[in-house]
């Protein structure tokens, strides 16, 4: 059976990305963040979602899971926090912005893999005090809004996504395709 593992970070939307992933009829299991990569690996996962959460990666006391995981080849995808875990991780710069909550027009500059067939642009909730500021090498730019550059990375040949809005909420347009394309 298929399986996508989300690793919570807090967010007030964790239980809810697992919904939608199972409204696809595939099995989800939210896990603590700090899951040691045995367990993990135990769970045998075919993907991993990062969730959102109130913490600022910068912090000294920030919640990140092990750097290992970006080394077991399992796509994964960064939600809010997850997205700016993932800068941080390769090398890139996130920073504190003026936050920003509530709908924004999301501009897709490629429409293949996680946006496929969500067309050119979109509605996407965004709810963030930090954004990625620079993006880490290797990764490219695949989404903007007027606020936020880096609204959408990937490195397809790690098959590593982050997105800084929230695709799980109803507010999300397209956002259930979003997480199908995943």
């Amino acid at each position: 059976m298929d399986k996508i593992v989300v690793l919570d970070f807090g967010s007030q939307y964790s239980h809810l990305i697992c919904r939608r992933i199972r409204d696809f009829s595939v099995y989800a299991e939210l896990v603590p963040y700090n899951i040691s990569l045995k367990e993990l690996k135990k769970l045998n996962p075919k993907g991993i979602i990062f969730s959102g959460g109130p913490s600022s990666v910068y912090d000294s006391k920030a919640p990140t899971p092990t750097k290992k995981i970006f080394q077991l080849q399992i796509p994964i995808l960064g939600i809010c926090y997850g997205h700016q875990i993932i800068v941080n991780n390769f090398g890139g710069k996130v920073k504190r912005v003026n936050k920003e909550y509530g709908s924004a027009v999301l501009s897709i500059d490629d429409n293949s893999d996680i946006f496929s067939g969500v067309g050119d642009s979109i509605r996407a909730w965004m709810s963030h005090g930090d954004e990625a500021k620079v993006v880490p090498d290797n990764f490219e730019i695949i989404g903007h809004t007027e606020n936020a550059r880096a609204a959408a990375i990937s490195n397809k040949q790690k098959d590593v996504y982050g997105i800084q809005f929230h695709p799980e909420v109803v507010h999300t347009e397209n956002g259930n395709e979003i997480l199908k394309n995943f």
